[in-house]
């Protein structure tokens, strides 16, 4: 399928505090799962897929239950339940198989990630005022901006990426380390700025957007 540049899509969802492709991602997975569980869990094809990966991973097991879909994840987990009463009366092969297939939804996010990536490049590459508003509003995560920058870029348009998102990175840090420098009861009794919030935005540049 071939890509499109969608500026409007990033321009759209940048902010200072937040990776625009970490936000987009996690939006996608929400809206994923919750199409799951409200229309698919009684589908033949989700059901068995579940079924080889032994339901969801742990981490969208949990975003399942955060969604309060109760009746979604009862079904499947009910079923799951089921096939694995199922086999242990003839031996513990359903839980002890030597590797379950992948999570579908770990699937699913690694290739709306990949093309995230790819959607951006292209955007960076074609639009001048993506580039504009990410000079004074973006920031990229550690992880995203290195797959961004491994993609096909126009070399002037990688460079001013890199050392775009590079000064913002680095502000980051300095609003961190003033963070840290207030702990100490020389500064204690002085007031927080924006960098308040520093150490959580630092937690998303390093770990991806929160649950």
């Amino acid at each position: 399928m071939a890509l499109h540049a969608d500026p409007d899509r990033f321009l759209d969802v940048l902010k200072p505090d937040r990776c625009p492709l970490c936000f987009l991602l996690h939006d996608y997975v929400h809206e994923h799962l919750k199409s799951v569980l409200d229309e698919s869990v009684t589908d033949p094809i989700t059901r068995e897929a579940l079924f080889q990966s032994r339901g969801f991973c742990r981490r969208h097991a949990w975003q399942a239950v955060q969604q309060g879909k109760n009746l979604g994840v009862a079904v499947i987990y009910g079923s799951l339940l089921e096939k694995g009463l199922k086999e242990l009366s003839s031996g513990p092969k359903f839980w002890n198989r030597s590797k379950p297939k992948p999570c579908p939804l770990c699937e699913s996010e690694k290739k709306r990630e990949h093309s995230h990536i790819q959607q951006f490049a292209l955007a960076w590459n074609q639009s001048e005022k993506l580039r504009d508003a990410f000079s004074t509003s973006g920031i990229l995560c550690l992880s995203h901006l290195e797959k961004v920058l491994l993609q096909r870029l126009n070399p002037s348009h990688r460079k001013n990426l890199y050392e775009t998102a590079k000064k913002a990175l680095e502000g980051l840090l300095k609003d961190l380390n003033e963070f840290l420098e207030k702990q100490d009861y020389h500064r204690s009794h002085e007031s927080f700025g924006k960098e308040r919030d520093a150490w959580i935005q630092a937690v998303r540049m390093i770990s991806g957007e929160r649950e």
